[in-house]
């Protein structure tokens, strides 16, 4: 039940990531989906905001958007791509430099997958911190199942980026003390027949 602990070593998992966006500008193209039921002109935190994929469709529902990536190339992309659309700090996801109670909302998509035990705690923690009581966390990631992942609980790309796999069951238990709102598995075949598996999940913390 669920995926072990494990220990990414999070300075080489920067350095990786850091190399990924100087060598792709723009890995992910298009506006992504996000399933927020808030009013246009509410905070939301874009964590893992990457070259800014989810950012743009906050943008695009009018929210005060700000996006969080500990890569200096990604955060340069997006302030070259969005101008004053939305704020970029460069910083950790498990060590934000945001006061309590600042944002509305938290975005976490396709950035959970690649935190150990450790960083994914402290993560939730933090998000759970720079939430106004009763703001709502979206969560996409990776989900057991996935073509990619070959039965195993995770996996290391050609790039050395880590990967997990997560189950409805452990995104529960990773946001322990949240509501779940909503729970989604998605499955996407791909050029090639192999598929792509996802989940989305829907948080409220407390008021």
């Amino acid at each position: 039940m669920g995926n072990p602990p494990y220990d990414n070593n999070s300075a080489q998992q920067a350095d990786c990531w850091e190399r990924f966006y100087q060598e792709h500008k723009r890995p992910w193209r298009g506006i992504g989906e996000v399933k927020l039921d808030i009013e246009p002109g509410s905070k939301v935190l874009d964590v893992g905001c990457g070259n800014g994929k989810t950012t743009a469709a906050l943008i695009k529902r009018g929210m005060d958007v700000t996006g969080l990536d500990f890569s200096p190339s990604a955060i340069s992309y997006c302030i070259g791509l969005f101008g004053d659309k939305a704020k970029f700090t460069i910083a950790e996801c498990d060590r934000m430099p945001f006061p309590d109670n600042s944002f509305d909302a938290v975005t976490a998509v396709h950035i959970l997958e690649h935190l150990d035990e450790t960083q994914l705690k402290d993560t939730v923690e933090e998000i759970s911190r720079v939430l106004v009581p009763g703001g709502l966390v979206f969560v996409r990631s990776f989900a057991v199942g996935d073509a990619r992942s070959e039965g195993k609980e995770k996996d290391i790309r050609g790039n050395g980026i880590e990967y997990r796999y997560y189950t409805e069951e452990d995104m529960v238990g990773i946001f322990k003390g949240f509501e779940l709102m909503n729970s989604e598995r998605k499955d996407e075949t791909m050029r090639f027949g192999a598929v792509r598996v996802k989940m989305e999940c829907l948080f409220r913390l407390p008021r």
